[in-house]
């Protein structure tokens, strides 16, 4: 391991004050009467918000231990925040909030060996253009790329092909700063333990700073897209998943699926959106989206609709199949629609119809009217101590809630509550970055490494600094074995 401890006059890292902007997914909302001193922050979705005690920014690594040290000084939890696009509330802390869209750059990349060295305030579609043109790409990616590397990272966010791991698996080294300013360089290699604890370590290890990606040769994706029904996707799975990447949508109420099948051929190129015509533009931006949004509205207030409209939308856009061929992120990303809560959880690939048909009969048995689509994909087993795919191939199942026009309804809550039961039964773990509620009691019991992963937090953080009522929710308060006697009992600072 090795360690190195600040020196030097620091550039000092001060509260926001006058400050209203909105960037990659942070909203910061002002607050007429005390927005001086705490400006609101939400994320993407505005679901979850804070109102920090003081908010740092931070373009380096010195400012990041600034930041720890005033707010150990000031006996002050502290949070980092990247992009803010999780739908959850992971990074929102009322105390000390350390953001780091500051630190963004791509600092080293070698075409050869495919290993660059990126700040851990960038962007995922910032690195993914900075390499493009060296010929190297991402294997794979999600379904939008606005997230920081470092938050992707640390909550193991994947996309889908079943040879294919999370985003976490492609880390090779990790530069970051712990809770008592000192610098830890990491590695498989160099304390594999803190390394494989801190890949997906839900920013509670350490403020990681840099990261050393392994990235792949450059690629394009011959994507074919069609309808099909859940029944003929489940019985032919073995041969669907043998694509390079392969998801599907399950369409409730519609009761159809729409496939994505995807292979990796050689990149052309050249290769752009393909031109927007007015008739595609009026198809897609004014019915695929204002006039879907508007019905959405409509909804909330009459859920009963809801059926009808899922018909609707699959009638007039999931119907004519697709062909394309593009650069491998603009393939894997797509349109999200709107602003919607998320609930995703990974099952042993093999349970991945019993799943489907279980939820398939769950709505039509609770009455549930659920908004489309149902996302399923795949991801291939890791190492990684809290990756929800850790030690097993896993099938990634989404379900969400529209928030059309910011309205904001309670309508989902049981139909998530049933979902997360089923995904339960069948050995589900939740995706860290999207809303569950599962907590610490329950998710110990998911992950075999977990009191690994609990001793190194420990070991590295045991004034619990890096938390907030998310970590004291899923990952329980930082605490002590006294039997021999050897380690004192820490209380977690108060949210």
């Amino acid at each position: 391991m090795e360690k190195t401890h600040r020196h030097g006059q620091p550039a000092l890292t001060i509260a926001l004050e006058n400050h209203a902007a909105k960037s990659n997914g942070v909203q910061e909302m002002m607050n007429s009467r005390n927005s001086r001193f705490s400006p609101r922050i939400s994320n993407w979705a505005g679901q979850f918000s804070c109102r920090p005690r003081c908010i740092h920014r931070a373009s380096n690594r010195t400012e990041v231990q600034v930041a720890l040290e005033k707010a150990t000084a000031a006996g002050s939890r502290l949070r980092v925040l990247g992009a803010g696009r999780s739908p959850s509330d992971i990074a929102m802390s009322d105390q000390d909030l350390l953001i780091i869209d500051g630190m963004n750059k791509v600092i080293a990349i070698n075409a050869a060996s495919g290993r660059v060295l990126v700040e851990a305030g960038a962007r995922l579609c910032d690195i993914t253009e900075a390499v493009a043109p060296h010929g190297l790409a991402f294997p794979v990616l999600g379904s939008i790329s606005e997230q920081s590397i470092a938050g992707a990272i640390a909550t193991a966010t994947h996309g889908t092909g079943i040879g294919v791991g999370c985003l976490s698996s492609l880390v090779e080294e990790i530069e970051m700063v712990t809770p008592d300013g000192e610098i830890m360089r990491l590695s498989a290699a160099r304390d594999a333990d803190i390394f494989n604890a801190v890949r997906c370590g839900l920013g509670t290890i350490g403020v990681i700073t840099k990261l050393t990606l392994k990235l792949v040769p450059a690629f394009d994706l011959e994507v074919s897209e069609q309808e099909s029904s859940l029944d003929t996707i489940l019985s032919q799975l073995p041969e669907r998943l043998k694509f390079d990447h392969y998801r599907f949508w399950y369409l409730p109420h519609a009761d159809r699926a729409w496939e994505w099948r995807a292979t990796r051929t050689q990149p052309s190129p050249g290769q752009h959106p393909p031109p927007r015509s007015l008739i595609a533009w009026l198809r897609n931006r004014l019915l695929g989206v204002h006039v879907y949004e508007a019905m959405l509205y409509l909804c909330s207030f009459v859920p009963a609709l809801l059926p009808v409209i899922n018909r609707y939308y699959c009638h007039t856009f999931l119907r004519i199949p697709r062909l394309s061929r593009n650069r491998s992120d603009r393939q894997f990303n797509f349109d999200c629609l709107f602003k919607q809560h998320v609930n995703e959880w990974a099952i042993p690939v093999e349970r991945t119809a019993e799943a489907l048909r279980g939820l398939r009969a769950l709505i039509a048995d609770r009455g549930f009217r659920v908004h489309l689509p149902i996302e399923v994909r795949f991801v291939k087993g890791d190492d990684i101590w809290l990756s929800p795919s850790y030690g097993r191939d896993s099938c990634y199942i989404g379900v969400i809630a529209y928030i059309p026009f910011g309205r904001k309804t309670t309508n989902h809550e049981a139909y998530f509550e049933a979902f997360e039961a089923l995904m339960a039964d069948l050995d589900g773990r939740p995706h860290w970055a999207k809303r569950f509620g599962p907590d610490a009691t329950w998710l110990s019991q998911r992950y075999p490494r977990w009191a690994d992963f609990q001793k190194i937090r420990r070991q590295l953080d045991p004034d619990a600094r890096l938390t907030n009522s998310y970590t004291d929710r899923v990952l329980g308060p930082v605490t002590f074995d006294t039997s021999n006697g050897a380690e004192r009992p820490c209380q977690s600072m108060s949210q």
